[in-house]
Order: C-alpha cells, then sequence, then structure tokens
C-alpha cells in the first residue's frame, strides 16, 4: 500500500514539474490532420504549376500558389491550436502558460525570418529554391522549440531539413519533397506520437 501510495506521489511530481517546464498539449491528431492538408496542398500546387511554366507573365500563378500557401498555413495553426487547447483542458491544464509562450516564441522566430526570406527569393524569381527554403526553415523551427515541449520533434525537423537540403539538389522535384516532408512526414509522426506518447499517457 506505501509502495503504491509513493508511486503515485512520484507519478504527480513528475506531472508537475512536466506542466512547469515544457508545452505538453501537443497532439498527434492535428499532425495527422496538417499532414493531409498539405497534401491536398501539394495537389493543387501542382495543377496551378501545370498551367504554365515560370516566364515574367506568370506572375497570377505565382500569386495563387502564395495564396494557397497562407490559406494552409492558417488551417494548419487554426487546427493545432484547436487540439492543443482542447487536449489541455481535458487534462485540466493551462494552455496558454510560460512554457507554450517560449515553444511558440522559439518556434515562429526561425519561421518568420524563412517567410522573409522566401518572400525575398519570390521577388527576386528564384522560384525553384522557395520549396527547399520552406523546409529547411521549417526544420529549423521543429529543432528550436524541441527544446521545450516533447523531444521526438528534434528527429522530425532534423528530417524536415534532411528533406530541404534533397530539394535544393534536386529543385525540379521540390513539389515532391515538400509533399514528403509537410504531407507525408507529418502523418507518419501523428500516428508515431499517438502511439507511443499520447496512449501511454491516457493510461497514467
Amino acid at each position: 500500500m506505501k509502495n503504491r501510495e509513493a508511486l503515485e506521489a512520484v507519478k504527480e511530481i513528475r506531472s508537475m514539474m512536466e506542466r512547469s517546464t515544457r508545452f505538453i498539449s501537443f497532439s498527434g491528431t492535428s499532425t495527422i490532420l496538417v499532414g493531409l492538408y498539405a497534401l491536398v496542398g501539394s495537389f493543387i500546387a501542382r495543377n496551378l504549376l501545370a498551367s504554365a511554366s515560370f516566364t515574367a507573365d506568370n506572375y497570377r500563378i505565382v500569386s495563387w500558389l502564395f495564396v494557397t500557401a497562407l490559406l494552409l498555413f492558417v488551417l494548419s495553426l487554426s487546427t493545432i491550436l484547436f487540439f492543443s487547447i482542447r487536449k489541455a483542458r481535458r487534462r485540466q491544464h493551462p494552455f496558454f502558460n510560460k512554457p507554450a509562450y517560449r515553444t511558440f516564441f522559439n518556434f515562429f522566430l526561425p519561421l518568420a525570418a524563412g517567410a522573409l526570406f522566401c518572400g525575398a527569393l519570390l521577388l527576386n524569381g528564384y522560384f525553384e529554391l522557395i520549396l527547399p527554403a520552406t523546409l529547411l526553415f521549417y526544420g529549423v523551427s521543429l529543432i528550436n522549440a524541441s527544446k521545450y515541449t516533447y523531444g521526438n520533434i528534434f528527429g522530425l525537423g532534423c528530417a524536415e531539413m534532411v528533406l530541404g537540403l534533397l530539394a535544393a539538389f534536386f529543385p525540379a522535384e521540390g513539389l515532391c519533397f515538400w509533399a514528403a516532408g509537410f504531407g507525408l512526414l507529418h502523418i507518419l509522426y501523428g500516428i508515431y506520437f499517438y502511439v507511443t506518447v499520447e496512449r501511454k499517457e491516457g493510461k497514467s
């Protein structure tokens, strides 16, 4: 009886320490959905690119690609916030706390720099480097944020960076690498996270 009480006390102390130092409201379901959004977005982008080649007269196509990417980002961010807030409420944890602020700040800082860099590439006509850059900066953002949330996000960030580098060397296949990074990797990681982390958390 005493051993069981001691074990419960240790679990409670561990849970309190995690809540105070790490962002633990991350949801694997949202990651799967983001991956599905990315696959749909890559399909739309492929159709847009097939309708014209990049010339000085095709900035309309580029504009549509930018709008598609912006809508994907807003939808993905909204999905992540929705499921994370819901998870925090179910576990009776505050969502807006110091670990959450640190996680989002360290995630969005490299991402904002990447967005500006991609904007510069777009304005200067380096279209083939935009997709590799998005993967690279996204990977850096994940690695930077992994220190304040689940550590296995570090591996996802590294994989995104590898795909970004490959896309830079093979720009003709950039959209395929982009779909693999933002689509398939997110789906696989979301399934892995749900099975190895969330199910164990639900049993504890």
